[in-house]
Protein backbone atom coordinates (compact mmCIF):
# COMPACT_ATOMS: atom_id res chain seq x y z
CA UNK A 1 0.00 0.00 0.00
CA UNK A 2 1.84 3.31 -0.78
CA UNK A 3 -0.14 6.87 0.03
CA UNK A 4 0.34 10.12 -1.69
CA UNK A 5 -0.58 13.53 -0.67
CA UNK A 6 -1.91 14.81 -3.85
CA UNK A 7 -2.45 18.87 -3.68
CA UNK A 8 -3.29 19.50 -7.32
CA UNK A 9 -6.23 17.09 -6.55
CA UNK A 10 -7.49 18.16 -2.89
CA UNK A 11 -6.98 14.34 -1.70
CA UNK A 12 -5.16 11.78 0.17
CA UNK A 13 -5.26 8.59 -2.35
CA UNK A 14 -3.86 4.71 -0.79
CA UNK A 15 -3.29 2.65 -3.99
CA UNK A 16 -2.50 -0.71 -4.05
CA UNK A 17 -0.05 -1.85 -6.95
CA UNK A 18 -1.17 1.14 -8.92
CA UNK A 19 -5.33 0.56 -8.18
CA UNK A 20 -6.99 3.79 -6.32
CA UNK A 21 -8.72 1.86 -3.11
CA UNK A 22 -9.58 4.64 -0.93
CA UNK A 23 -8.70 8.51 -1.13
CA UNK A 24 -9.43 11.56 2.03
CA UNK A 25 -10.91 14.74 -0.06
CA UNK A 26 -10.65 17.85 0.90
CA UNK A 27 -11.98 21.47 -0.12
CA UNK A 28 -9.57 24.18 0.10
CA UNK A 29 -11.06 27.43 1.53
CA UNK A 30 -7.60 29.51 1.94
CA UNK A 31 -6.93 29.93 5.95
CA UNK A 32 -9.27 26.18 6.56
CA UNK A 33 -9.67 23.05 4.57
CA UNK A 34 -12.70 21.18 4.84
CA UNK A 35 -12.86 17.21 4.36
CA UNK A 36 -15.46 16.31 2.44
CA UNK A 37 -15.40 12.26 1.78
CA UNK A 38 -13.04 9.85 3.15
CA UNK A 39 -13.46 6.30 1.46
CA UNK A 40 -11.83 3.14 1.40
CA UNK A 41 -12.67 -0.14 -1.00
CA UNK A 42 -14.75 -2.32 1.32
CA UNK A 43 -12.25 -5.52 0.23
CA UNK A 44 -9.33 -3.46 3.11
CA UNK A 45 -11.45 -2.34 5.58
CA UNK A 46 -10.05 -2.73 8.58
CA UNK A 47 -6.85 -1.95 7.87
CA UNK A 48 -6.82 1.43 9.66
CA UNK A 49 -6.12 3.23 6.06
CA UNK A 50 -9.13 6.25 6.87
CA UNK A 51 -7.52 6.94 10.00
CA UNK A 52 -4.01 7.08 8.02
CA UNK A 53 -5.66 9.33 4.56
CA UNK A 54 -7.26 11.56 7.48
CA UNK A 55 -3.88 11.98 9.38
CA UNK A 56 -2.44 12.75 5.95
CA UNK A 57 -4.39 15.14 4.96
CA UNK A 58 -4.07 16.58 8.82
CA UNK A 59 -0.08 16.67 8.06
CA UNK A 60 -0.70 19.07 5.00
CA UNK A 61 -3.23 20.94 6.62
CA UNK A 62 -0.40 21.67 9.08
CA UNK A 63 2.73 22.17 6.95
CA UNK A 64 0.30 24.70 4.91
CA UNK A 65 -0.89 26.91 8.11
CA UNK A 66 -4.42 25.73 7.46
CA UNK A 67 -7.00 24.43 10.49
CA UNK A 68 -8.84 21.82 8.94
CA UNK A 69 -12.71 21.32 9.90
CA UNK A 70 -14.85 17.76 8.49
CA UNK A 71 -18.37 17.74 6.88
CA UNK A 72 -17.61 14.00 6.24
CA UNK A 73 -18.64 11.58 9.79
CA UNK A 74 -15.91 9.76 9.72
CA UNK A 75 -13.19 12.13 9.74
CA UNK A 76 -15.28 14.49 11.88
CA UNK A 77 -15.05 11.76 14.32
CA UNK A 78 -11.29 11.43 14.06
CA UNK A 79 -10.68 15.30 14.24
CA UNK A 80 -12.14 15.32 18.08
CA UNK A 81 -9.69 12.52 19.53
CA UNK A 82 -6.24 13.95 20.77
CA UNK A 83 -3.68 14.52 18.82
CA UNK A 84 -5.52 17.27 16.39
CA UNK A 85 -6.27 20.06 18.55
CA UNK A 86 -3.92 22.45 16.75
CA UNK A 87 -6.04 22.21 13.51
CA UNK A 88 -9.22 23.45 14.96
Amino acid sequence: MEIKFEEEQKRAAVYDGGKLIGQCVYEDKGDHWIITTTKVDLAYGGQGLGRKLVDTVASAAREKGARLRATCSYAAKVLTKPGYEDLR
